[in-house]
């Protein structure tokens, strides 16, 4: 691996990083959210965090659902990441370029599902990890 990218990798993973530093934050100090949809699900954000929007979301059993959305490059993106209640062994990571590409695993229970849409009208909703809440 050159150098060029080992910088490129430890960039992405330090903006990733960033990105989550302040909504775990927050989650952790304070009681208090912005939102509570009245189904035991408490929602933090959206934070502006340099130019993305992050959302986060849980509820009483645990289960988390981060929804990041900006460009990067020039190219908007939304990016979903949920984790189920601890034990459940379910999790989704989706990727999607609107209107160009979604990329992304689904496990629920042990079994894992492979998303790869390049069609606009196949893709699947943006962020399904909060309909999982």
């Amino acid at each position: 691996m050159s150098n060029s990218h080992r910088r490129a990798t430890g960039m992405v993973g330090t903006a990733i990083g960033a990105l989550l530093a302040a909504p775990l934050l927050s989650l952790l100090s304070s009681p208090l959210a912005s939102a509570d949809t009245g189904e035991d699900v408490t929602t933090l954000g959206p934070y502006d965090i340099g130019g993305y929007d992050d959302t986060l979301s849980y509820d009483t059993s645990y289960a988390v659902d981060n929804y990041l959305t900006g460009t990067y490059d020039g190219s908007a993106f939304d990016l979903d990441t949920f984790f189920g209640a601890p034990g459940s062994d379910t999790y989704d990571v989706l990727l999607t370029d609107p209107g160009v590409f979604q990329l992304g695993v689904d496990d629920v229970d042990g079994t894992l599902t492979y998303v790869d849409n390049f069609l606009g009208i196949d893709f699947i909703p943006t962020d399904p990890g909060f309909g999982l809440l």
